[in-house]
C-alpha cells in the first residue's frame, strides 16, 4: 500500500512539472531576451506572429502538442517548433528565448504594423542578427497616402528634415562618434528623387555611404542589401550647413578632373559602362526618373567597376 502511495505521489509531482501549456498561457506578446532571434512573438487565437522588430511580421498557425508547439507559415512546407518551459514560463524558438511581456488584454496596439518593403532582390545579403548587433542608425522611408516622403525614426513617423539630427544622435555610442553607414529600409513607391533627398540630409552629418535594405527573406532571416555611395555636389547641399573638404562644386570638379561624362537615362544605357577606359575620370549622370530598381542594380555595377578597374568614377543624380 505504501509503495502504491509513493507511486501515486510521484505521478502527481511529474505531472506538475510537465512542460504542457494552454492557449491561455500563450496568448499575448512575448519578447526576445536571450540568444539569436526575432524581436517578438505574438499569440492570438490559433495564430502566432513572428515580428523581427522592423515592421516585417509573418503570421503562422500553431498547434499544441505534449512536448512542443509546431508552427507552419503560409506557403512554406517546413514546420518549425516552439518549446515551452512551464517551470520558468519561457518560450524557446530556434536559437532564442522569449518571456511574456503583455497579456492579450494589454497587448492591443502593441503589435507592429507591417511595413511594405520595395521588394527588390540583391546579390548581396546580410543576416538579421548582423543588423540587430550593429551600432549604426536604422530607419525606414515610405510614401504616405498623399504621396509624401515620410521617415520612421525611433518608431515615430516624421519628415526627412529630422533625419540629420536622428543620425547625429543615434550614432553617439558612449563617448565616441560612430560613423558606420546607416541602414535604410526602403518602402514601396519611393523614388530616386526621394533617395536623393535622403542623401542630402545624410550628407549634413558627413555620411558618404548608406546601406539600402530592399527585401526580407523571412525563412532565412536575410535582408537584401545595396551599399550606395552618397555623392552630392556642394551647390545641392543644404544652406547654412558647414561644408567639409570633400564637398566640391560641380564646375570645380569638372575643371579639376576633366571627366568624361556618361549619361544614364534608362536600363539600356548600362552598356555604356562596358566600354569605359582605365586611368580616366568619369562623371556618370543618372536621370532622376530612373526606376529605383534599375538605379540600385546600376550602383552595383559601378561598385564592381570601382573595385576591379582603375576608374575614378563619380556619380550624380540629375534631371536629364
Amino acid at each position: 500500500m505504501k509503495k502504491r502511495l509513493h507511486l501515486f505521489l510521484l505521478v502527481i509531482i511529474l505531472s506538475s512539472c510537465s512542460n504542457t501549456v494552454s492557449k491561455k498561457d500563450l496568448e499575448g506578446v512575448w519578447w526576445f531576451y536571450d540568444g539569436s532571434g526575432d524581436g517578438e512573438l505574438i499569440f492570438e487565437n490559433d495564430s502566432v506572429t513572428v515580428d523581427n522588430g522592423y515592421g516585417l511580421p509573418n503570421k503562422a498557425r500553431y498547434k499544441l502538442k505534449k512536448d512542443s508547439i509546431p508552427i507552419s507559415f503560409e506557403g512554406n512546407t517546413k514546420t518549425d517548433f516552439l518549446k515551452y518551459n512551464y517551470k520558468d514560463s519561457i518560450l524557446s524558438y530556434k536559437n532564442a528565448k522569449y518571456y511574456k511581456r503583455y497579456k492579450t488584454a494589454d497587448s492591443l496596439g502593441i503589435v507592429h504594423k507591417k511595413f511594405g518593403l520595395i521588394n527588390i532582390k540583391s546579390t548581396k545579403t546580410m543576416h538579421s542578427d548582423s543588423l540587430n548587433l550593429s551600432h549604426s542608425s536604422i530607419f525606414r522611408a515610405f510614401k504616405n497616402g498623399r504621396n509624401e516622403l515620410k521617415l520612421v525614426l525611433n518608431d515615430a513617423t516624421t519628415s526627412v528634415e529630422d533625419l540629420s539630427s536622428f543620425l547625429l544622435v543615434t550614432n553617439c555610442f558612449g563617448s565616441e562618434q560612430i560613423h558606420h553607414p546607416p541602414y535604410l529600409l526602403l518602402g514601396k513607391k519611393t523614388s530616386l528623387r526621394d533617395l536623393k533627398e535622403i542623401y542630402i540630409y545624410s550628407n549634413v552629418v558627413n555620411y558618404d555611404s548608406i546601406h539600402i535594405l530592399t527585401h526580407y527573406d523571412f525563412l532565412n532571416r536575410l535582408f537584401h542589401s545595396y551599399k550606395v555611395n552618397i555623392e552630392i555636389f556642394r551647390e545641392e547641399t543644404l544652406e547654412l550647413v558647414p561644408h567639409t573638404k570633400k564637398d566640391i562644386y560641380r564646375k570645380d570638379y569638372i575643371n579639376k578632373f576633366n571627366p568624361e561624362n556618361v549619361v544614364i537615362k534608362s536600363k539600356e544605357d548600362f552598356t555604356k559602362l562596358d566600354i569605359l577606359k582605365t586611368n580616366l575620370n568619369y562623371l556618370i549622370s543618372i536621370d532622376l526618373d530612373l526606376p529605383v530598381e534599375d538605379y540600385l542594380h546600376l550602383n552595383q555595377k559601378i561598385n564592381t567597376l570601382r573595385k576591379k578597374e582603375k576608374f575614378n568614377i563619380r556619380t550624380e543624380l540629375i534631371l536629364l
